[in-house]
């Protein structure tokens, strides 16, 4: 499945609305990250069910 990645023109604008001007470069960069990390991401969510809470949410009732 593909996934629709965000253009440089829109990293741009989101970082420059966060006061930060990167290379087209630096950029392309980014680019490339999401490239790996936005499928990996989905194939987490198909993975998981929705309904799973992170381990970090229970906290322990008793003490060791």
């Amino acid at each position: 499945m593909a996934h629709e990645l965000p253009s440089i023109d829109q990293l741009r604008d989101a970082a420059a609305a966060q006061g930060i001007h990167p290379s087209d470069d630096d950029l392309e960069a980014v680019q490339g990250f999401l490239r790996v990390l936005v499928p990996a991401f989905a194939e987490l969510e198909q993975l998981v069910p929705l309904d799973m809470r992170p381990a970090a949410m229970f906290l322990p009732t008793e003490a060791p």
